[in-house]
């Protein structure tokens, strides 16, 4: 008989190994569970259909004790995946996974699933904001890290003095992201290229689920290949433990993907960002305070 499952600590390596067969489509998840694995990560617990003989998989509602708590349930995040568009379904309607009544934010979905997603908010009354992201992935042959300029200096980021400031600058950032980046940023590498005066002038960050984004250059020192830079030494730090690197880019962003195939990164897959909502899509993005919206 098939059941939600709650995965226990000592059946993720099975989790991990269900999602592999899947990749790059089921990517979120698999980073997820791996970073939970080595200890880099905590707080997103996992469901799948079905167990051991698994059918969908998906977040299932944070850990309270987690320091992203709020972030990751203020509206509710998770992220869901399935080979077949029908388990999925049966999974997100399945009793206790998901309130419908309530916002729902849809995590690097795999955009051949999100039509699965679209039908069932459809048929809850509600509907979805969607942004299409392009899965960008390089291995340490692909990307050589580019030299950093005289002037400037690359240092890790500090949760404490840089969360606010990379808070300001991601266009994606909502009401309780500074406690989700502020953990990110202790738990996973990240760059920050400062100036002679010490000032910080570009930063990116690498996150829960084996990707690095909030890539930023600041608008004067735009136009010298900052980005790339600092893109290329990040993802030297995914290489120093034998892994390839994976950048999140949104699809109508056309200069930001020519920057990353510029780099080395192929364009491998895409993923879909999806929000939703009762249909009052402004007043849900303005209670969120989502800034890419205001």
């Amino acid at each position: 008989m098939t059941t939600l499952h709650t995965v226990k600590e000592d059946e993720l390596p099975a989790l991990k190994d269900w999602l592999e067969q899947f990749l790059p489509c089921s990517f979120k998840l698999y980073h997820t569970v791996r970073g939970t694995l080595q200890g880099r990560w905590a707080g997103t617990t996992f469901c799948t259909l079905g167990w051991p003989d698994i059918l969908a998989a998906g977040e299932g509602e944070a850990n309270p004790a987690s320091a992203c708590y709020r972030y990751h349930s203020e509206p509710r995040v998770t992220s869901v995946f399935s080979p077949d568009p029908h388990h999925l379904e049966e999974l997100l309607l399945w009793p206790g996974f998901l309130d419908w009544s309530q916002p729902i934010i849809f995590q690097a979905v795999s955009s051949d699933l999100a039509p699965v997603i679209q039908k069932v908010a459809k048929s809850k009354g509600g509907d979805c904001t969607t942004f299409a992201n392009v899965i960008h992935e390089a291995s340490g042959e692909d990307l050589p890290p580019r030299p950093v300029p005289k002037g400037f200096e690359l240092r890790d980021l500090d949760p404490d003095l840089h969360t606010d400031y990379v808070m300001s600058t991601w266009p994606h950032s909502r009401t309780n992201s500074d406690s989700y980046i502020r953990e990110l940023l202790r738990k996973f590498p990240s760059v920050g290229l400062f100036d002679k005066d010490g000032e910080i002038i570009g930063l990116e960050i690498g996150n829960e689920y084996g990707a690095i984004g909030m890539l930023h250059v600041r608008e004067a020192y735009r136009g010298r290949g900052l980005g790339k830079i600092i893109t290329s030494q990040l993802a030297q730090k995914y290489f120093c433990d034998d892994h390839s690197v994976i950048a999140l880019v949104i699809k109508n962003n056309l200069p930001s993907r020519r920057m990353h195939t510029s780099c080395g990164f192929k364009e491998v897959g895409s993923v879909d960002w999806i929000i939703y909502h009762d249909g009052d899509e402004t007043k849900l993005m303005e209670k969120m305070s989502y800034k890419r919206y205001l």
